[in-house]
């Protein structure tokens, strides 16, 4: 993907930022018993990272991580602003574990040209054609975006139904089968979900990556129940992400808002 110039406004103040999803990242996905755990939240293209966040509060709705019995740990009360990596931990017991981060709004503009790269990379046709209809394919556009991030990991490499649980957040990514026990070669089935409904015909891309070998990516659109399958070619960490956009229902604040889910895993060879 292009890179952008990223406008983040109270005003309007200007940075300049490369890079367009956000994903967590631990240093391992199968910590053994009492081996401590580093997860870095990542921003980067193609999941090749180029900037590593440290811990905003102030951008951060919520930061928790839930076992498979269903209890949730906060860890943003017990985090310290500005830390790196985002959390640091030792999982208390082997099992499945979910690590969940919700981030709140911030804002880009982009003038025309790269706006319209940036909604054909996301396979977002009913935007390109909203703008030509509207005649605002020429202008520069102003977006809203939120994030919502996941990241599966198995202590002692026991599985559990962690990965299961249903978070409520506006954009979802709900696997119907353990991702971390797929085997290399088969197919994850997930669902997509928007604001607690089946999200139809959104393109949704899985990346695997794995030392010394190129990224391998996949695209798919969801069906009429959100529902779509994709391939894990082989072993190694992954990411399925998506992003979905509409039209900001406050046209004072922004022309555009946008949803970004990620859930990061890894495949067992």
């Amino acid at each position: 993907m292009s890179k952008i110039f990223i406008f983040f406004w109270v005003g309007i103040c200007t940075s300049i930022a490369q890079g367009h999803d956000y994903w967590l990242t631990p240093n391992t996905y199968r910590p053994a018993a009492d081996e401590p755990i580093s997860v870095r939240l990542l921003v980067g293209d193609h999941f090749e990272s180029e900037i590593e966040r440290g811990l905003q509060k102030d951008k951060t709705v919520c930061l928790q991580i839930w076992d498979s019995q269903k209890n949730p740990l906060d860890l943003l009360q017990e985090g310290e602003e500005g830390q790196r990596p985002l959390v640091k931990l030792n999982l208390p017991r082997p099992g499945a574990y979910l690590l969940a981060l919700e981030r709140d709004w911030a804002w880009i503009e982009m003038e025309a040209k790269k706006f319209h790269q940036y909604l054909e990379h996301e396979g977002l046709a009913d935007a390109i054609r909203l703008r030509q209809a509207s005649g605002e394919a020429d202008q520069s556009a102003r977006e809203r975006y939120r994030r919502y991030l996941k990241c599966l990991l198995r202590g002692s490499n026991v599985g559990g139904t962690a990965w299961k649980q249903k978070l409520g957040h506006r954009l979802e990514i709900l696997p119907e089968a353990d991702p971390s026990g797929v085997a290399p070669g088969a197919k994850l089935s997930v669902q997509v979900l928007f604001e607690s409904r089946p999200l139809k015909n959104v393109q949704v891309s899985a990346m695997g990556r794995r030392e010394g070998k190129p990224v391998t990516v996949h695209e798919a659109r969801t069906d009429a129940d959100g529902r779509l399958a994709l391939p894990l070619d082989h072993a190694g960490e992954w990411i399925v992400r998506l992003v979905h956009l509409r039209r900001c229902p406050d046209p004072e604040i922004a022309d555009w808002e946008s949803f970004w889910a990620a859930m990061t895993f890894d495949v067992a060879d």
